[in-house]
């Protein structure tokens, strides 16, 4: 048998061949030394992996006084009734999606007939004439009078008046 790609030998390593393939490349380990090699050069890889992944003295003690055994039983025997409230909660949706569906489809089909462009030139044209009634209604409101608007159009304006101009004016040539 030729040597086994890297893929199927790490396959082997790791017991996912099925039970003839594992044979084979068993007995072509043992007898390769360039499989073998390759084989003690992954087992070094893991040792060395495992070894720094390793939680060292003071981890483990610090690890071991956080008692993570009892908290977690304790936090999953309180998250039992967690699990009741998000499962009534999804009947719930599932309950009120059940008889709000058909009213949905029928404004889905409904938009569809008249057009989802009407429906927007629509809502765009209520918007823009309720804009303009407001601004109607301010102007004409006689708490206001005229004085306001003007007064509010002078900020405007002196907000946004080029300030360059007023630099040089102030400046002595």
């Amino acid at each position: 048998m030729p040597c086994p790609d890297e893929l199927t030998l790490n396959l082997w390593l790791a017991d996912a061949l099925p039970s003839e393939e594992a044979a084979t490349v068993a007995t072509h380990v043992a007898t390769c030394q360039a499989c073998s090699a390759a084989r003690q050069a992954i087992d070094n890889w893991g040792a060395e992996l495992h070894a720094s992944l390793a939680l060292n003295a003071e981890e483990l003690a610090y690890v071991s006084g956080l008692e993570l055994a009892s908290t977690w039983r304790a936090s999953s025997a309180a998250g039992f009734a967690g699990g009741w409230i998000a499962l009534i909660g999804v009947m719930a949706g599932f309950v009120a999606w059940f008889f709000a569906a058909p009213m949905v489809g029928s404004v889905v089909v409904v938009a569809a007939r008249v057009g989802v462009f009407s429906v927007l030139l629509n809502a765009t044209l209520s918007f823009a004439l309720g804009v303009g009634q407001v601004l109607l209604d301010l102007v004409r409101n006689p708490a206001l009078g005229w004085t306001q608007p003007l007064l509010a159009l002078l900020a405007l304006a002196l907000l946004f008046w080029p300030r360059h101009l007023i630099s040089q004016r102030s400046t002595p040539s």
